[in-house]
């Protein structure tokens, strides 16, 4: 009781794929082994590259910054106080 669907599937498996098919599973896989290491490549560059520039951010805040300031007793400038502010002095 084989039906015209059945017989099309069992011919269908016979069939041999064309021969460009075949080494196309281990292509892709070198494919993506390529594209992984390339983004593994790409995160050190990135980490290095945001090490660098805290660094040099924090070199140049610190040799370039003016002399502190002698806070209040808030621990903020009084002369930025809210009650100098409010005064206009």
């Amino acid at each position: 009781m084989h039906d015209p669907v059945d017989h099309g599937l069992t011919r269908l498996t016979a069939l041999r794929g064309p021969p460009a098919l075949d080494g196309i599973e281990a292509e892709v896989f070198a494919t993506l082994d390529e594209r992984a290491r390339q983004r593994g490549a790409g995160r050190a560059a990135g980490m290095c590259s945001v090490a660098v520039a805290l660094a040099i951010g924090l070199a140049g805040g610190t040799m370039l910054a003016p002399p502190a300031l002698a806070a209040g007793p808030l621990g903020i400038d009084a002369a930025l106080a809210p009650s100098t502010l409010l005064l206009g002095r």
